[in-house]
């Protein structure tokens, strides 16, 4: 059963949760609420981009989840915390594409993916930020070429929601790789370093 952040839908952008610390803050356990299983989704037909897209969705959510509770530095959190709000919202409308064409997509990580964030929940903070940064380039990575490719699936909707996200993601693997290169320069250094986000970000992060 996962466990999100509520105040990661209440806030529309990146700079509420910093104005919010207190509120965001993996300190604040109170707000942490728990998604129930959809059994609609256990039937229906197959297809390799839907399914596969569900699981790194999934595992972007679970893995960033797991961080804005653990971690104490603000660009790791930063980064957790425009995962965690986009990739939900991504994950709602993949459900509800489902949904309307009935199809089948996993709702729980496959072994391999439970045994990455056991590990990550086994390392140093320091070593969970390095981990969290690298594992964020690589998800993304795998994600850009799946949705290029998902732009032509023969699903009208799904083709859709894939070109649609495209942009995002492409987005989201250049705030990784800003991270983790910042997570590369300060190796040993468990101080915080400031995060310098581009001017040119929208303040709207959706999905």
């Amino acid at each position: 059963m996962r466990v999100y952040f509520l105040c990661l839908l209440m806030f529309g952008t990146l700079t509420s949760c910093q104005r919010n610390q207190d509120t965001c803050s993996q300190n604040n356990l109170e707000q942490i609420a728990k998604t129930p299983k959809d059994k609609a989704l256990n039937d229906g037909a197959r297809n390799d981009f839907a399914i596969q897209a569900a699981v790194g969705t999934m595992m972007e959510i679970e893995s960033s989840a797991h961080m804005i509770k653990h971690t104490e530095n603000r660009d790791i959190q930063n980064l957790a915390t425009i995962m965690l709000k986009d990739h939900l919202m991504a994950e709602k409308e993949l459900k509800g594409i489902a949904k309307q064409t009935k199809l089948y997509v996993p709702q729980e990580l496959p072994k391999d993916k439970l045994a990455t964030l056991n590990h990550l929940d086994g390392l140093d903070e320091f070593e969970r930020n390095l981990f969290y940064a690298k594992l964020m380039v690589k998800e993304h990575e795998t994600a850009v070429k799946l949705f290029s490719a998902g732009s032509s699936n023969s699903n009208p909707k799904l083709a859709q929601f894939a070109s649609t996200k495209l942009p995002h993601l492409e987005h989201h693997l250049a705030e990784a790789r800003l991270v983790l290169d910042i997570m590369m320069k300060i190796s040993g250094d468990k101080g915080e370093y400031p995060l310098k986000i581009s001017q040119s970000r929208n303040h709207e992060h959706t999905d």
